[in-house]
């Protein structure tokens, strides 16, 4: 039977924020792997947030927003009538995001579809490069009642230069040029909206390395995502989080077709090279591996499916590992 992955992905939710947290200390030294850059978390206005409307092009769209205990609350009503669009959008800031990999989102919202805004130092007046943000629904009839939380990540391959609304031939965003941000709600669609923000950072690329220390990871990589083995690793994950729900459990999929995974975050083709160059798979081959708390890398080569006993906090207990670890 084929056992869609996505599910049992979304379980490693809550550990996937150790991968890009920031730790103690500043992060530099070669040892140390990139780390998240938490630009905004609303505990106050250092970006000096303000609001624009429809109106500045004679719409009648309404709208307004709060920081509140650490979020900003964005809500109002669209009307398409002349307009159809209403942001909140920041002063510029010197923020250079050179070397990560995008931008993150923790939110909940309406179902409606909104747009995150990134300005450039430099840009003419009025392009912003912009990539869609979907949002999951409210159990509510109306966007009074927020759906549930979740983390939205943004590529930063997948902004666009626009300005109006219109799609520009432009170069690709330069994150080392960003200085300011916004969100738009601007989907055609007229009636109340309703956008929580709990915070805004900007993400590295994916490393083994930054499984240290913060989580067990189970690194499962084959040809593709319907492969018998991987299959079988995935559903011994699910039962796992079903049976004794492990928050300190990673699990990384990685295939040669379909999406590759980090608990719920895709990872791009040029991510899934790397880590395959890491630990020396080649395309087309499969194989699993688990990375310990200590950072070293576990070859399984056992045909046996025991997480309980492989992923034991006691490394000697690994069941199955080759003691020629991957370094």
């Amino acid at each position: 039977m084929h056992l869609s992955l996505l599910p049992l992905l979304a379980l490693a939710l809550s550990s996937l924020s150790s991968l890009v947290t920031p730790r103690d200390g500043d992060g530099s030294g070669d040892a140390s792997p990139e780390v998240a850059r938490v630009l905004t978390s609303f505990e106050d206005d250092e970006w000096g947030w303000y609001r624009v409307l429809d109106g500045v092009m004679g719409g009648r769209s309404s709208g307004r927003f709060e920081l509140v205990d650490g979020r900003m609350d964005f809500r109002g009503v669209l009307n398409t009538n002349g307009g159809g669009f209403a942001s909140v959008r920041s002063r510029e800031r010197a923020v250079s995001l050179r070397g990560l990999e995008g931008i993150r989102l923790r939110l909940r919202a309406d179902g409606r579809r909104y747009s995150m805004r990134l300005n450039l130092k430099g840009a003419r007046g009025g392009v912003t490069y912009q990539a869609d943000v979907p949002t999951v629904a409210s159990a509510g009839s109306d966007a009074a009642v927020p759906g549930p939380w979740e983390t939205v990540w943004l590529p930063f391959s997948d902004f666009t230069p626009q300005w109006r609304g219109r799609q520009l031939d432009l170069p690709s965003l330069d994150p080392d040029r960003v200085v300011g941000l916004g969100v738009t709600v601007a989907d055609g669609v007229d009636g109340p909206f309703r956008l929580e923000l709990d915070e805004i950072a900007a993400y590295p690329a994916f490393e083994l390395a930054q499984l240290k220390g913060a989580s067990a990871a189970l690194v499962v990589i084959a040809p593709g995502a319907g492969h018998a083995g991987a299959t079988r690793w995935a559903a011994a994950f699910q039962e796992m989080q079903a049976a004794t729900p492990r928050p300190d459990v990673v699990l990384v999929h990685v295939a040669g077709e379909g999406k590759a995974m980090a608990g719920p975050r895709a990872l791009d083709p040029g991510e899934v090279k790397a880590l395959r160059s890491r630990l020396g798979c080649d395309p087309g081959t499969f194989m699993v591996r688990v990375v310990r708390r200590d950072g070293t890398v576990e070859a399984v080569n056992d045909e046996r499916v025991d997480l309980a006993q492989l992923l034991a906090p006691d490394p000697s207990h690994g069941g199955g590992g080759d003691e020629s670890s991957v370094r």
